[in-house]
């Protein structure tokens, strides 16, 4: 079984394959297809999800999330979600193949790389959830804090049936106005929340009220 940093890496993993699909307009349209449908009713997206998404936990979370990002379109991107080229320069290292290859430079043998560090929690949750996306729209688009924390507040309340089918015209409305989501954090909470439904909704709505103003006193 996976760790929770190993899950999330796969969530932004998924993301980035999104990303590079939907720059095939003909493949963005299909996947756009399955905004707020279930998965028994997204025929034309299983050529392009079902390898990934086969036996993973919270499948329709998958597809909801390849919808909306389709719906963004290829430009509208996760920051930090795709990894940078690797740098193309190769390097002789003395003491390997220096010694025969004329002309070659010799330069110091390289270093080891470092153990990748264990990935810090604190830099996951620092992230915008759907709550702090929504402050966002708030605070830099205009949206009333009325309406949107009433939005908010039925979002947490729903069915998971309900909330895959809401979410479409909320995301739309937010990317209308240049607000993303996340698409990462999203597809995480979206697959924990059949498990810790009132865990995510916490969180969303902690966000959402950590970013916008406190309500004045009458």
């Amino acid at each position: 079984m996976p760790t929770t940093a190993e899950h999330r890496a796969s969530c932004d993993e998924f993301v980035a394959h999104i990303h590079d699909l939907c720059a095939e307009p003909g493949t963005r349209v299909r996947l756009s297809r399955g905004r707020g449908r279930p998965v028994e009713e997204c025929a034309p997206m299983d050529r392009y999800l079902a390898r990934r998404t086969t036996y993973r936990a919270g499948r329709r979370a998958y597809y909801t999330v390849a919808s909306l990002i389709a719906t963004a379109g290829p430009q509208t991107h996760t920051p930090g979600v795709r990894p940078e080229p690797d740098d193309p320069t190769v390097l002789v290292t003395a003491g390997e193949d220096a010694a025969d290859t004329p002309g070659a430079p010799l330069v110091a043998p390289t270093k080891p790389a470092p153990a990748p560090s264990a990935p810090d929690p604190a830099a996951w949750f620092a992230r915008p959830n759907l709550g702090a996306t929504l402050a966002a729209a708030v605070r830099t688009a205009g949206h009333s804090a009325g309406r949107t924390e009433d939005t908010l507040s039925v979002l947490t309340r729903l069915s998971d049936d309900q909330l895959h089918r809401r979410l479409p015209s909320t995301v739309t409305r937010l990317l209308k106005d240049n607000v993303t989501p996340d698409w990462g954090v999203l597809l995480y909470d979206l697959v924990q929340r059949p498990y810790q439904r009132d865990q995510v909704g916490l969180r969303w709505r902690d966000a959402f009220y950590l970013a916008t103003p406190e309500p004045r006193r009458p």
